[in-house]
């Protein structure tokens, strides 16, 4: 169903069962995948807010099953041949933006009024409080949450909640790994590195190898493994450096 007062240009492909509602506007190129719905107001593919875009060919790919809600805008990406991308089964929550050349996973709520610089990654089922405004190349980790309000400028690891001005780690999101099927004996793999890397003093690189020593035989005994290395990867590949500021005085679980 498109809205007879929403505007599609001639670039555009929306996928079978799509709901476009009223006076939103898709243009340039811009692929949006089966059974997407899109409330009042929504504009996708609109030219990047970005001063060294000019005019080059590029696109934004929505997955499946995605949903906007008012007035939410996703950008395409700046640089010939570079896409905006977002994967399946998001929420996009009223007045976000998402801008140019940004990633965002799959299964990922993005609460009202978050705003996305360019080139900021998102990963799967992702958290992000209303009000988080993200630097531009920041990434925020799979199963991590960030808090209402926030600024995040630096990158936040996978699996741990975050929320403050400034930004501190708080802890394990247990409640989102949880909610995500994440076994107890994993959870408390990732609960014991999380007290290597914010509780030991050891500095992030020591950490990490006391991770990898101490943890990933008890990891691949009670199902961790695969996470442990998901948040491995996630530190080695930082380019704006990981957030490690954190609080003594916080809890550890959320």
């Amino acid at each position: 169903m498109i809205h007879p007062s929403a505007v599609i240009g001639p670039e555009v492909e929306v996928g079978p069962g799509c709901e476009v509602g009223p006076f939103c506007s898709l243009s340039g190129r811009v692929r949006l995948g089966r059974d997407c719905r899109l409330a009042a107001g929504v504009v996708i593919g609109a030219e990047p807010m970005d001063r060294h875009y000019t005019s080059e060919e590029t696109e934004v790919v929505i997955g499946e099953r995605n949903v906007f809600h008012e007035y939410a805008s996703v950008h395409r990406a700046t640089g010939a041949g570079n896409r905006t991308v977002i994967g399946r089964g998001n929420r996009v929550m009223a007045y976000v933006h998402i801008a140019h050349n940004c990633r965002v996973g799959d299964n990922c709520v993005i609460t009202n009024a978050c705003q996305l610089g360019g080139h900021v990654e998102i990963g799967d089922g992702a958290n992000l409080g209303g009000l988080v405004g993200i630097h531009q190349h920041c990434r925020v980790g799979t199963l991590a949450m960030v808090g209402a309000w926030t600024y995040v400028n630096r990158d936040i690891p996978p699996f741990l909640l975050a929320e403050g001005r400034p930004c501190r780690v708080r802890g394990l999101n247990s409640v989102g790994l949880d909610r995500a099927g994440v076994a107890p004996g994993a959870r408390a793999v990732l609960k014991k590195a999380y007290r290597l890397m914010y509780r030991s003093r050891l500095g992030l690189s020591a950490a990490v190898e006391a991770i990898k020593r101490d943890l990933l035989p008890e990891a691949a005994e009670r199902g961790g493994e695969e996470l442990l290395h998901c948040l491995f990867s996630f530190i080695v590949t930082s380019g704006r450096g990981i957030e490690m500021r954190a609080r003594e005085e916080e809890t550890e679980e959320a």
